[in-house]
C-alpha cells in the first residue's frame, strides 16, 4: 500500500464544528502505509483505539487510489481515526500530528470500486445511530483541486492513496462500538462497504 495523503477540513461543516476554517489552497498531512489497513472482500475491517483512554474520533471519508497514469483509478469510503486528545496537544505545542492521525491502523478503509468522478454520498454509523451522511459535492476543493496541488508539489506514486476530508458530524468511540460506513452513488446503489468493531 502507498502512502496516504490526507486534506484537512476540506468541508466548511466540519471545519467549523472543530473551530477552525477553510484554506484557500488544500493543505495535506501524511498517513504511513502502516496506519492504513485495508478491508476483507465483505468489507469488515477493524477499528484500533489503540488507547481507549484517549478520545478516538471517527471521520468517515471518500478515499480514491492513484493509478499508473497518475489519476484517481479506484474508491472507497474510509474512516480516518483521529486521536482528538494528542492531536489538540500537539495544536497546542506546535507538535507535529502523527501521534494524532498516523498511528497504526488509524486508516480504516472499506471495500474498493473503480472511480467515478460523479459526486457520492459517504455515512457512518455508531451502534446503528447515523452520524455522519453528506455528498462529496460539499467539498471546498475538488478532487481535480487536489490532484493539481499533489502533482505540483510532491512525487507521487502507484498505489498512493488520497483521503478527501470528512464532514460535520464527528464523535468519540468506544470499545466494543460497532461502527458502519458506506459510500453510494448517484443511482442510489451503495459502492463501497465498511463494517468494523472498534477494540
Amino acid at each position: 500500500m502507498g502512502v496516504g495523503w490526507a486534506v484537512f477540513r476540506n468541508y466548511r461543516g466540519h471545519a467549523k464544528e472543530i473551530l477552525g476554517d477553510v484554506t484557500d489552497y488544500p493543505r495535506f498531512f501524511l498517513m504511513p502505509p502502516s496506519a492504513m489497513i485495508d478491508a476483507d472482500g465483505d468489507g469488515l475491517n477493524i477499528v484500533t483505539l489503540l488507547d481507549p483512554s484517549d478520545q478516538i474520533d471517527h471521520e468517515v471519508e471518500m478515499v480514491f487510489k492513484i493509478g499508473e497514469d497518475m489519476t484517481p483509478e479506484q474508491m472507497c469510503v474510509g474512516i480516518d481515526t483521529t486521536n482528538r486528545t494528542r492531536q489538540t496537544l500537539a495544536k497546542k505545542k506546535g507538535w507535529p500530528w502523527l501521534e494524532g492521525k498516523g498511528f497504526r491502523g488509524s486508516g480504516v478503509l472499506g471495500t474498493w470500486t473503480d472511480w467515478d468522478e460523479r459526486p457520492v454520498e459517504i455515512g457512518l454509523s455508531v451502534n446503528g445511530e447515523t452520524k455522519q451522511l453528506a455528498s462529496t459535492e460539499l467539498m471546498v476543493h475538488s478532487v481535480e483541486s487536489l490532484m493539481d496541488h499533489l502533482l505540483q508539489w510532491y512525487d507521487l506514486e502507484p498505489g498512493d492513496l488520497v483521503w478527501t476530508g470528512t464532514p460535520k458530524g464527528v464523535g468519540p468511540m468506544n470499545p466494543g462500538d460497532k461502527i458502519e460506513a458506506w459510500m453510494k452513488n448517484l443511482d442510489g446503489k451503495k459502492t463501497s462497504v465498511l463494517s468494523a468493531i472498534c477494540k
